[in-house]
Order: C-alpha cells, then sequence, then structure tokens
C-alpha cells in the first residue's frame, strides 16, 4: 500500500468510527404493536352517507410508559361474515380520538373493484402518542359505500403502532 491508500484508509475508518459513535448516543428503542378490533357493518346502508363505527381498544399493558412517538404502521381489515368483498366500499377511513379531538391514523381514497376480502389502508404520518396513551383508546372506522349493503358484515381491523421510547 501506498501513503494514500493509507490516508485514505485512515480516513474512511475514521468516518465509520464517527458515525458508529454518533449512531449509538442516541439509542431510541422501537417497538411495533399490534391491535385487533371488530365492527358490524348492517345491512340496508345506502351510498349517500358517510358511516361511522367508533370502537374502544385495550392496550392490555402494551403502551410503554416512556413513549415518545406512536405512529400507525400497518392497517388491514378483513370480512369474516356477510358482504363476500369490499366491493361496496368507494372510502375508507380510521381515526384515533379523544374528547379534544382526533388523528387520522389511515386511510383508502379509492377501494379497488377486485373481489378481494382484505382492505388495506395507507398508515399517516401522524403521531397518535396523545390518544393512546392509557389502558384503552378509541378509534373510528369510517367508510362511504359504492353500493348499499345487502348482507349483515363482521369485519375484523388488525393494525399495528410503531412506538419510539427513550
Amino acid at each position: 500500500m501506498n501513503s494514500i491508500e493509507i490516508k485514505m484508509f485512515r480516513t474512511y475508518f475514521f468516518l465509520i468510527l464517527v458515525f458508529l459513535i454518533c449512531n449509538s448516543c442516541n439509542k431510541k428503542d422501537k417497538l411495533e404493536i399490534p391491535f385487533t378490533a371488530y365492527i358490524e357493518i348492517p345491512a340496508g346502508l345506502n351510498s349517500f352517507l358517510t358511516y361511522h363505527f367508533p370502537v374502544r381498544v385495550g392496550t392490555n399493558g402494551q403502551i410503554p410508559a416512556n413513549m415518545t412517538i406512536a405512529r400507525p404502521a400497518r392497517m388491514r381489515a378483513f370480512l369474516e361474515s356477510g358482504e363476500g368483498s369490499f366491493n361496496f366500499v368507494r372510502r375508507a377511513y380510521m381515526d384515533a380520538m379523544t374528547t379534544q379531538g382526533r388523528v387520522e391514523m389511515g386511510y383508502n381514497l379509492d377501494v379497488f373493484l377486485n373481489g378481494s376480502s382484505s382492505l388495506d389502508l395507507y398508515p399517516s404520518i401522524a403521531d397518535v402518542k396523545d390518544h393512546i396513551n392509557s389502558d384503552s383508546f378509541d378509534i373510528e372506522f369510517k367508510i362511504d359505500l359504492r353500493s348499499n349493503t345487502t348482507l349483515t358484515s363482521r369485519v375484523r381491523i388488525d393494525f399495528s403502532l410503531e412506538v419510539t421510547s427513550e
């Protein structure tokens, strides 16, 4: 190795060492916490209104006390009984709620006509820490319909939150 290569090696080694030291100084733990909620969509709903389905979700002590940020990670709704697919839904939203207000957790503004019995929502980037910092919290699943519902449907909503704590 000539002197230029040795200097480059030392420089790269020094930069990697500085990066590793700086990265380890700001240690924050990330945890993905799963939740499940159930709603029932009754038969006979029309396509002119937005329908709101509030649900209380228990945390079962999963929320860390030193939580700094909580963001939605994944959201999917499954039809367990009733309608055969989510083709009757035009748009879907999910909010976290408190008595002081609400924060959008996820949305799907254009539900595809694909005959699927599952519906993915795109997670928002909002911090919902203030809405879930208790033994339970409230969510609201909202839907705009494309067509009238003909059967009462039971829907399971699986979602998770990515929680950062110090």
